[in-house]
């Protein structure tokens, strides 16, 4: 643990619920380099105590910041980020207000330990902590690392007014002109991203996916149930919406009906807003989806490997860049994996992996990929493998070697 001195700061870590927070800890647990942590303590946030329970205990020292907001803030930021108000909560989102309080922590810390990190790093989502980074880059000039898990200006499930999208392009500009190193999720985050900047600022971009741990999986019950149960683990919110499913399930259901029989898809997670969908959903034949709400992190993993294969639907778009956390754990569950996303980042690793894949936008195409899915699970469910999935793709998104790609590239900078 005495390689050298990482500072990381992430305002989501465990037990704050977000993907993140998971991704974070368990990427730091797996770097085994002596790290302290600033993170945020979020009083009226949603808390899993199930998160990465051994990620802190390998830290030098967590430091959690609280975020001084109220509930009415809370919920009053939530809010606008979907109204038209040029600016609010918007440059880059409502979390900024924690930097200048985590930014006295940070210079505390220092100067009262007097601790001085090798190199400084700093975890996005939300985006607000690269503009901590950047002060800290200022005034300490340590080595600085900006790891992004979502594209910020270009993000396009965000449409922002001109006035606010042109103030977040130079906030972005200025974090990535002055950081030493940038790591996306995914190729296609960069060619979206780094198509405006300078090739020179192209050198210092790196791919770093999210990663599963498979020390967390449990061992599967064995199914004595006849019924072929499909999961899709994760909430649906803004554009990702369970629509693709409906459609396609609509679509079987008026041309090859007993194609679904003894077919049921389990949706674990919320779904905002469900009124929207409750019509649909109550003229499908009874138990063929349930909807059901969302469960602690362990949990989740225990109704991955329990099913019998698994679903990924994401938000439409012509190119689709994100990388879901929830797929690298169904990848992580070794069980076939169907996936309703556009060409781009998720479609290209369900198909190396040998899985399924159909844009959101073709009912017909969803449906022919559906049965062909339906018809694998049946005929194999009987010799069920212990693993499905090539064992070269999966291995590569282990928390054990994406940590070691991301410890080379910090030696580098050393």
């Amino acid at each position: 643990m005495n390689n050298f001195k990482l500072l990381a700061i992430s305002f989501a870590y465990p037990p704050l619920a977000y993907p993140r927070s998971i991704q974070v800890a368990r990427l730091l647990k797996h770097l085994d380099v002596s790290t302290v942590i600033v993170c945020a303590d979020e009083k009226y946030a949603r808390k899993d105590l199930t998160l990465e329970t051994n990620a802190e205990p390998k830290l030098e020292k967590c430091l959690r910041v609280p975020f001084l907001t109220s509930r009415w803030k809370n919920i009053a930021g939530s809010i606008s980020h979907y109204l038209p108000f040029p600016l609010w909560n918007k440059t880059p989102d409502r979390y900024r207000s924690w930097n200048p309080i985590a930014l006295k922590a940070v210079k505390n810390f220092v100067h009262y330990s007097r601790y001085n990190p090798d190199i400084l790093v700093t975890f996005s989502q939300p985006i607000s902590v690269h503009l901590l980074g950047l002060e800290l880059k200022k005034h300490y000039g340590w080595p600085w690392v900006v790891h992004f898990s979502d594209p910020w200006v270009d993000n396009p499930l965000n449409k922002s007014d001109p006035l606010t999208r042109s103030v977040n392009y130079s906030l972005e500009q200025k974090v990535l002109e002055v950081a030493d190193k940038t790591f996306f999720v995914s190729y296609e985050t960069v060619d979206l991203v780094m198509a405006k900047y300078p090739e020179e600022w192209k050198k210092k971009v790196c791919v770093l996916p999210h990663s599963f741990d498979p020390e967390l999986y449990p061992e599967p019950l064995k199914n004595h149930n006849s019924q072929i149960i499909i999961r899709h683990v994760g909430n649906f919110y803004r554009k990702r919406t369970p629509k693709p499913l409906f459609e396609t399930l609509k679509c079987i259901l008026s041309s090859n009906p007993d194609c679904l029989s003894n077919v049921c898809f389990e949706l674990i997670g919320a779904i905002n807003p469900l009124s929207q969908y409750k019509k649909r959903f109550a003229s499908f034949p009874k138990g063929l989806v349930s909807i059901k709400p969302s469960v602690p992190y362990h949990e989740s993993l225990k109704q991955m490997v329990s099913a019998d294969g698994l679903l990924i639907i994401d938000a439409p778009a012509e190119i689709s860049v994100f990388l879901p956390s929830k797929l690298i754990d169904y990848i992580g569950a070794r069980l076939p994996i169907l996936g309703f996303t556009s060409p781009g980042t998720s479609s290209r690793l369900i198909q190396n992996l040998g899985g399924w894949v159909a844009d959101p936008n073709d009912a017909t195409a969803m449906a022919e990929k559906l049965k062909s899915f339906l018809s694998f699970l049946r005929h194999n469910r009987s010799c069920r493998k212990s693993a499905w999935g090539k064992s070269s793709v999966r291995r590569k998104y282990e928390a054990s070697v994406v940590a070691k790609s991301f410890k080379e590239v910090l030696w580098a900078l050393l």
